[in-house]
């Protein structure tokens, strides 16, 4: 999604509405590649200043599929987000902020700015980093690797452990207890 920067300034000190459907694959999240389910929805406007000041106002939303921490099952979020953005050209670092205005600089000579690295960066601040699918999720059985979530009493080969079908790199910790 591109913001058109001779647009903005051929029509300065006007708002320019924008309103698109970005088609997104997924999202990459602490090395995890998350599906995004249908469109990131992006609505909003510019506005070109005199002093060559780019306001940016965007309502977003989508929908991430993510895993719970502890039974692996999909869990599917929904974000909204309402975000203003300044560009300037004549900061200098690369980002900047002043309250809850998020300030990145441009180059006077850039044509478009790209908001879609900014989107990305919106949703990745929203996403759950231990997400859970209920607060109260069993996780999966250690010995068996069954959901239990899915069986209430989940009876799996204990036995096992107790005749010593376990692992032998864990003989001496066995000896220790």
């Amino acid at each position: 999604m591109h913001i058109n920067l001779s647009e903005l300034r051929r029509r300065e000190g006007e708002f320019v509405h924008f309103e698109e459907e970005i088609e997104l694959d997924q999202i990459n999240f602490h090395q995890d590649e998350l599906p995004v389910r249908g469109p990131l929805s992006v609505s909003g406007g510019a506005i070109f200043t005199s002093d060559e000041t780019v306001h940016v106002s965007l309502d977003f939303s989508a929908n991430v599929v993510q895993h719970c921490r502890r039974c692996l099952e999909p869990i599917e979020e929904h974000l909204d987000r309402h975000e203003e953005l300044e560009f300037r050209f004549d900061i200098d670092t690369e980002v900047d902020s002043d309250g809850d205005l998020s300030i990145y600089r441009y180059q006077k000579t850039d044509k478009t700015i790209d908001l879609l690295p900014y989107l990305k960066r919106f949703i990745k601040l929203d996403l759950e980093p231990y997400p859970l699918c209920k607060h109260d999720c069993k996780g999966l059985c250690p010995h068996c690797g069954a959901n239990l979530n899915l069986e209430e009493d989940h009876q799996c080969q204990e036995e096992e452990e107790k005749t010593g079908a376990k692992d032998p790199r864990m003989d001496k910790l066995g000896e220790l207890l």
